[in-house]
């Protein structure tokens, strides 16, 4: 099963794939091909997540509320609503350091952040 995981990140060749920029010369068939592989990988991680969330919640015995209430906790760590993660750095209050903002807590001084967004 890991095998269809990871072919769905890689394109099945092992090697992550590569975006190439449209400005690149590509042509439209292979703009095509690539939108097309593209829509294929996020149809595949679509399973895998589905089928993660259905494991953790019958295991775990979690609700779809669990899962709606953590994607929002995740989503405004950016102190932005926007239904995604930014990779925005920010600077803990406490150590000073840099930290991604798809963490809850600064990852050097072990600081929890204020939630819903750290700055």
């Amino acid at each position: 099963m890991i095998g269809l995981w990871m072919a769905g990140i890689t394109g099945g060749s092992g090697q992550p794939m590569r975006r190439q920029d449209p400005a690149a010369g590509l042509s439209t068939a292979e703009l095509r091909h690539e939108v097309r592989d593209l829509r294929e990988q996020i149809c595949k991680m679509a399973l895998m997540n589905q089928a993660l969330w259905e494991l953790l919640r019958n295991r775990l015995q979690l609700t779809d509320d669990d899962l709606a209430n953590m994607a929002q906790e995740i989503d405004l760590r950016d102190g932005v609503a926007d239904g995604k993660m930014s990779d925005t750095a920010l600077r803990c209050p406490q150590c000073g350091r840099v930290s991604n903002s798809r963490h809850w807590k600064c990852l050097y001084c072990g600081l929890e952040f204020e939630k819903p967004a750290m700055g």
